[in-house]
């Protein structure tokens, strides 16, 4: 296993063994927790702002940590981490396809972005990507592996070619 495999506990595609590529319904779990995050993130920063109403420049702060968390919370954690809080949970992990590493800042940024406009519809390709990958994936070279396939589960995942 090399260097790289072992300081983040990816295993898939080594050994001859194919990659474990994400389907649908794990994938719609990460999201869901993700939501959730994102939902009780944003309720702490309303509360802290109602608190600190008369303040404007707490406000104002909290106003633009909020947009900050909104636009930057996936697109951040994927490049720098391999993921989101949800990713992770769900044993999951985005990678570049030409170097199976972390996606780059750009990537994620894409990634985000086209899975913003087009939605639910981003994931109707899955089923037919030998990757099992979305429209967002596809467009920017990446996918959605197992993180550990040792933690994984067969209805977890779909055997692909690299």
């Amino acid at each position: 296993m090399d260097q790289h495999c072992q300081a983040s506990g990816l295993q898939e595609g080594l050994g001859g063994s194919p990659p474990l590529y994400a389907n649908f319904p794990r994938r719609l779990n990460a999201i869901s927790l993700d939501t959730v995050v994102l939902v009780a993130a944003s309720a702490l920063i309303f509360f802290v702002a109602s608190v600190f109403e008369r303040v404007d420049a707490v406000r104002i702060t909290l106003g633009i940590f909020w947009w900050f968390l909104l636009l930057f919370y996936e697109p951040l954690l994927v490049w720098r981490l391999g993921g989101t809080v949800g990713h992770r949970a769900m044993n999951l992990r985005v990678a570049d396809n030409r170097t199976e590493g972390n996606v780059s800042l750009l990537k994620a940024l894409a990634r985000f972005w086209i899975k913003v406009f087009l939605g639910v519809f981003s994931f109707l390709t899955m089923n037919f990507s030998r990757r099992h990958q979305a429209v967002h994936d596809i467009v920017t070279n990446s996918s959605v592996r197992i993180r550990n396939t040792a933690k994984a589960r067969p209805e977890h995942y779909t055997v692909g070619r690299s």
